[in-house]
Order: C-alpha cells, then structure tokens, then sequence
C-alpha cells in the first residue's frame, strides 16, 4: 500500500539578462475590471511557431534599470506577473540559445491595471556574418522543472563514444570501468529513446547507441504520472538528432580508435512543407582489455578450499543499426509519422585464467588454466506509427496517439574450458570440466498509448492517457558438456529447460496543473492493472499474478526573485523482475558457481521524494539536491555454499533499502576561455533485511561521487576539455565495493567554416580505473580485482552536410541550420 505523505515541489525561478533587441509586436494595453495589476503574455520559437516552456521573462524599472518581478511561461508559452506597483517598466524575454527580446514602455497606473504583450517571438540566436555564423552555446547541463538536460555536443570526451561515455560525466549518473549505468546507485532505471521505449533495455542500450547521434540526454529522476513507472530510480530519455528545417542536410561522424575500436555513423534528413524524411546507419566495434585476479575460501567439513584465479579479461561491443521515418504534414493541425529501427547488437568478453586451488590440512593443489569464451548477440526491430491532432493553432489542446512494436531475439553463449596444468601453468590436454551454454531469448512488445491534453483557462492543464502492453517472451536454456569419451556434446537435462513469459498492463492516468501567484502545482495519479503468466516446462503449475496497482505523483514549484528556483517532487515507481530473474531452474556459470531465479519474487516498489534549489548568477549557476528513497520488496542476488562446495547464488526479496542524500552541482563561467563543470553527490545507504534466519541483518554506508569538467577555449574553433571521476565505495547485502578514480582529456578542432570537426581524445590518463570489491557469507568469502585498458586513445572526424545552406527546395521558411547543439 502506499504510505501516506506529503510531498512538495517547488519550482521554477528566472534567468535575467542585461542586453537590448527590439520587440517584434506593439503592446497591446487594455482596461481590464480586476482591481488586480499584472502583465502577460505568451512566448514563441520564430521559427517552429511552438509554445516555449521555461522562457524567462524580466521585468525591471525604466527609471534606473532596478529588477522589479519576474517569472517564467508555463507550458502553453503563457505568463502573467502579479502583483506589480504602478509605474513605468520594460520586460526582458529571453530563453537559453534564443536572442533577448526587450518591450519598452509599459506603463501601470489606475486606467491600465492589466497590460496584455500579446504573442512574443524569439529567434535562434544565430546570426550572419558574411558567410560564417556566430552560433550561441548551450549549457552542457541545463536544468528543467522535472528533468536536467545534458547536451551532447558540449563534451567533447564523448567524441566516437557510446551514450555510455557521454553519461560518465553527467550528474547523478554513475558509470563503472565495464560500461554499466546506475542512476543514483541503483541499476533499476527505464531507457527511452525520443519518449519511447527501447527494444535493448538498460546499460545495453546505452552501450548500443553512438553518441554523435545524440542530441541530448534528459535525466528524470522522479517523474510523473504521464510516464511509465517502471524504473526505481527513474528516466534516462535519449532524445535523438533531429533537423526541423528545410531541404536536404546530414552529419557523418568516424571514429578510430587504439585496440581495435571504430564507428561510423550518418544521418541525414530531407524536409519540405509536406513531409519530412529521415534516414541513418550506425556502424560500431569497441574491444577493450583487462586484467583480472579473484580469490575464493569455502569452509566445509573442517576443512577449508583456497581458490586463485589470475589473468586477462576483456570484452567488445559491436553491432549496426538501420533507422528512417517519414512525418507526413496532413494540414497545419494533424501530422502523421511512419518509423522503423532495424539492428544487430554483439558483445564478447571472456579471457584466460590460471587457476591455484588447495585445501587445509590435507594440503591437497590442483593447477589449471581456464579459457572462458562468450558472445552474446541478436537482431532487434521497431515500428512506430504517430498520429497527431491539434484542436487549437498552438497545440495547447491536442491528441497524440502511438502504436509501437519491437521484436528482440537473440542468444547468449558461455564457454568454460578449463585443462588440467603442472606448478607452471602449462597445460595438458586433459579437461577437469569443459561445458557451454546456450540461452535463446526471443521476446515481442506492442503497445499502444494515447495522450490527450486541454487547457483550462490561460493557466490551467489537464493531460489524461490510456496505454496497453503486451509482452511476450519465450527463454530456452541449453546446457551441455563434452564427452571426452565419445569427443561428442552431451544434452544435461538436468540444467536444459524452457520458459514462456506473458505479461498484459493496462494503464489510465491523469494529472492536472495549473498556477496560484507565484506558485504552480501538478497532480497526477496512474492505475495500472498486470496479469502475468509463467509457465515452465518442467512446473505443472504455472506462476500467475493478477494485481491493481496505483501510482500518485506531485509537483509544486514557487518562483522568487534573485535568480532563485526551488523545487520539489514525489513519485511512487515499480521495478518488475525479469524473465531472467523469474526462472526457477539452475544455469552454470561455471563448475564452482550455479545461480537460478525464483518464480515468486515480488516487484520493487519505491517511494521518492526530493527537494532542489537552484541559484543562477549570469551564465553560472549552483544547485543543491536533496533526495530520500526508500524501496520496499528490494530484489538482490544472494549467494549460498552448498554441501557440494559449490555456491549457489539465487534471486530473493529483502525488506527495504534507503537512501538519503544531496547533490551539489556549479556551472560556473570564470571567463570567456573557461567553463567549469562540477558535482558532489553525497548519500547515506542502507540495506535492512529481516527475511532469512540470522536475524536482522542491516548494513550501511556513507557513499561519495565526485566530478570536475573543465573547458578551456583557444578559440571560437579550437578547445580542450579536461575530467575527474571519482566514485567512492559502497556496500551491498553480503559485501562491498571499492572507490576509484579516472580522469579524462580530450581537443577539439573545427575546419573549413565548421563543416569538418577533428576531435582527439585519451581516456582514463592516469590508467586508475579499477575495480576492486569482496563479499562473504556463511562459511564462505571472496574478493576480487579487475584493471580495464588505459590511456584509450581515440580520433573521431565530424563532416556536416550543407552545413549553411540547403538546397534549391522553393520553400519559405528559414533555411539557415541550427547548430545550437553545441557543434561550435
């Protein structure tokens, strides 16, 4: 059930600005009866004739130019500013990488209480010089009400990466030397690409998709209702390059890089005023080494076993993806738009091992080396069709509705072969154990949703949606070892099984938010109804589960002067467990380790509640974060030694885990030349569990994640980015990990009027990247180490097709192309 709660959010404050631009739009002043005073208006991209959300709009005293009020547009584009005292003002309308627009003399007095600025239009600041552009920069993290933004362009580290390399140095993110993402310390977090969901799921879909592709990443750590609410930790939203001006334009990137590392990828789009045409192909392959070393001691029968394992690790990820979609502009209200992602993802790892095992006291050694080959690999595909029907010309009242459907087959082999060797390692041809795995997976997801959204006067909105999914997934696990005998693969039946996995959720939700004074509000509440079915080949019975559950959320926001935001929210999320953790039947991970699922885990269920403040001061800002989660049902994997000596590692419910903790965040400017990006996120963390029967078993930590990012710019074409990551330990259940610390560094420089970008980079300089952690239970420990390539030296070239100017197409509109995504 949910517990009960206040939460508050508080939001939203104003950026002010000091230069001068014309208004485009006389005032429109008129009487009004209201004894109240006030000025409003509503604000617009020039170009796309959108409604700007967030836009900032000053209001300052003509006489010495003082601040007199200010407040920002809601989601309509529209603001109204109250009270405000008789006199002459005039207002600043400004939003980040859009030229200031400034209205002159407004006057308030008792004949003209309300004054009416009517539709306010900004521009792309980008502005013609001859035949070069002088492009406004954004802000490598720009913060909304209920999201931080991370614009890909601005770091240039990331250059030839993944999504993965642009989310190691992005606040509240945590990425560890092996490329897996957490949000906040937990790995249960929801992967949507442009708001839709992913066919690969979470650090594999990152992993999947190239950096240059990117426009921005959205970081949602507690969204509202409108979402889905899966993920505890929240929404890492990839928002893709898209090109919303007319004629015919692209990017290529390519990418190269030491130990056998490439990409390329193009995009390019085609747009007139009846349609728009997309296409692009991705193509990558990062390998990257390591060295690893681990030790194990198991207890058993007054005797204990010591187990060393020490040698190379390494793994690549690789694969090509397909993408194009066509928007249809059926009149100026209803646009309908046709989408499809064809891909094949692979990921190696695997390594050589010589392995030291002996007992005591009976002092019995066995030497041997082990070669642990795996691949996992598969072919995804997607489709969306979009409908979209605005009631209104500003599309403040409108209905958009999805159908989506994504297919993902593949299959995951592991190999273990481990030969029997003298004192010296060298080994003989006699296998102790040689077996492989096989896992085929082959999963189907539709989903269709509708959202609808009214205005309720000038600042009131209502959003409601229905949406179904239907998941199906069909898992075969193949077991086999090899008859040395007979030199043929032999079938354990013991291990082989096969599971079907259907899952159905039907889901409403509404949310209502409007504006009092200074403050603004948002309510929303989401039923989702699941029936879930399990059936096993070698179970009679299948695992069902029919349940209701309900999602609220609650965002408030209050707006005062000074360049002051304060905000705060809560949501309730669900993390549901996987196929994988579901299975009831064993898989072998190798001949001292056997792990299985547990058909009758519960979901994750989670509380979060945080409250941000945030303080502007011209182009820098500082932010301080506070949050408290607490999880309940928290799903783990715990390891058990068996009669057998070998540990047995299963999937359970704990009680509850807590986190409470802040995140300090500066963005300051020191000059022209230097822009320093920098994050402390300090957290209390708690595992608390009373399930098993030693008792109450809690365990905590004090956890610490810093980073620095330093820009410094030769020049309008030249500049060099510089990075620290650290990430301190934490705990788990039945052990813990250790800190480390990596830094980065990387120049940039941009040719031929910026149509070509050279971009160098070394990642990991100081080779500190390591990953060291131990765990421990009932008659058992271990410890282990693992050491990735440094000094990662990559190349990547960037080349912009019709960088400045498109082709001959007859339309109208603005045909200048903006790079405000950081392409400098």
């Amino acid at each position: 059930m949910i517990k009960k709660g206040t939460i508050l959010l508080i939001i939203l404050l104003t950026i002010n600005s000091i230069t001068q631009a014309q208004a485009k739009y006389p005032l429109q002043n008129t009487p009004y009866p209201s004894s109240k005073t006030a000025i409003k208006g509503k604000i617009i991209d020039a170009e796309t004739k959108q409604y700007m959300e967030y836009a900032n709009v000053s209001i300052y005293n003509t006489a010495d130019s003082t601040l007199a009020a200010g407040g920002i547009t809601n989601s309509s584009g529209a603001f109204e500013i109250s009270p405000i005292k008789t006199g002459t003002y005039y207002v600043d309308a400004n939003f980040i990488g859009f030229n200031k627009v400034r209205i002159e003399n407004i006057r308030i007095d008792a004949n003209n209480r309300q004054v009416d600025l009517g539709i306010i239009e900004l521009s792309p600041s980008n502005q013609k010089i001859g035949t070069v552009d002088v492009i406004a920069e954004k802000a490598r993290v720009e913060y909304k009400v209920d999201k931080k933004v991370i614009n890909v362009g601005q770091d240039i580290n990331s250059a030839g990466g993944t999504a993965v390399d642009v989310l190691e140095n992005t606040p509240s993110v945590q990425v560890d030397i092996e490329g897996n993402v957490t949000l906040r310390g937990s790995s249960s977090f929801t992967v949507l690409i442009d708001g839709r969901p992913s066919v690969l799921t979470g650090s594999e879909a990152l992993q999947q998709i190239p950096a240059s592709v990117i426009e921005n990443i959205e970081i949602i750590t507690n969204p509202s209702v409108k979402y889905d609410p899966d993920g505890m930790a929240g929404i890492i939203n990839l928002v893709m390059k898209k090109n919303i001006l007319s004629g015919f334009n692209g990017i290529v990137n390519a990418s190269i890089g030491t130990n056998d590392k490439q990409s390329l990828s193009l995009t390019v789009n085609q747009k007139t005023k009846k349609r728009n045409i997309s296409f692009g192909v991705d193509v990558n392959n990062r390998s990257f080494n390591g060295e690893q070393t681990s030790s194990r001691q198991t207890l058993q029968n007054d005797t204990t076993t010591f187990l060393f394992k020490d040698g190379s690790r390494g793994f690549s990820r690789g694969g090509y993806s397909l993408k194009g979609g066509t928007d249809f502009y059926l009149s100026n209200y209803t646009t309908l738009g046709f989408s499809a992602n064809y891909g094949y993802y692979n990921s190696e790892g695997g390594g050589n091992a010589n392995i030291y095992q002996y007992t005591v006291p009976s002092s019995e050694e066995k030497y041997s080396v082990e070669k642990d080959p795996s691949k996992r690999d598969g072919n995804y595909v997607s489709g969306n069709i979009d409908f979209l029907h605005k009631f209104n010309e500003d599309g403040t009242h409108q209905l958009n509705a999805t159908l989506h459907y994504s297919h993902n087959k593949g299959s995951d082999v592991d190999n273990e072969n481990e030969l029997i060797a003298d004192s010296f390692f060298n080994p003989t041809n006699i296998y102790s154990s040689r077996i492989r795995t096989n896992e085929d997976e082959n999963e189907n997801e539709y989903r269709f949703k509708a959202d609808y959204t009214r205005p309720l006067g000038d600042f009131g909105k209502l959003e409601a949606g229905l949406q179904s999914r239907i998941d199906r997934e069909r898992e075969d696990y193949l077991f086999e070892r090899y008859n040395t005998t007979t030199q043929i693969w032999e079938n354990n039946e013991l291990f082989s099984s096969s599971m079907n996995f259907k899952r159905e959720i039907h889901s409403a939700y509404s949310t209502f938010s409007g504006k009092t004074g200074l403050l603004e509000y948002m309510f929303g509440i989401r039923g989702e109804y699941t029936n879930r079915k399990i059936v096993h080949t070698k179970v009679n019975t299948p695992y069902t589960i029919n349940r209701l559950d309900f999602f609220p959320s609650v965002h408030l926001s209050h707006t005062f002067f000074d360049n002051n935001q304060l905000m705060a929210s809560y949501s309730r999320r669900i993390n549901r467990p996987s196929g994988r953790d579901l299975d009831p039947f064993k898989s072998y991970r190798d001949q001292y380790t056997i792990q299985s699922g547990n058909p009758m885990l519960k979901p994750e269920y989670t509380n979060s509640y945080e409250l941000s403040y945030l303080k502007r001061l011209g182009k820098s800002f500082i932010s301080l974060e506070s949050f408290y989660r607490v999880t309940n049902n928290l799903i783990r994997h715990m390891s058990e030694l068996g009669d057998d000596g070998i540990i047995y590692e299963t999937t359970v419910n704990l009680n509850n885990d807590y986190s409470t903790g802040g995140e300090l965040m500066a963005n300051i400017s020191f000059a022209e030349w230097l822009l320093v990006n920098t994050s402390v996120s300090v957290y209390k963390y708690k595992i608390k569990d009373s399930s098993n029967s030693e008792g109450v078993v809690t365990r905590e930590s004090t956890n610490m994640d810093g980073r620095i990012n330093s820009t410094l710019k030769f020049s309008q074409n030249s500049r060099m980015q510089v990075t620290g990551m650290y990430h301190g330990p934490s705990v788990s259940i039945q052990g813990k990990n250790e800190g480390m610390f990596y830094s980065n560094i990387s120049y940039r420089q941009d040719f031929f009027s910026k149509k070509l970008t050279a971009t160098i980079s070394v990642q990991d300089v100081l080779g500190t990247a390591i990953n060291k952690g131990t765990s421990s239970g009932t008659n058992f420990s271990s410890a282990y180490r693992f050491k990735r390539e440094p000094q990662i030296l990559m190349l990547t070239l960037s080349y912009r097709i019709n960088n400045y100017k498109t082709d001959d197409s007859g339309s109208s509109e603005n045909n200048e192309m903006d790079f405000g995504e950081g392409n400098f």
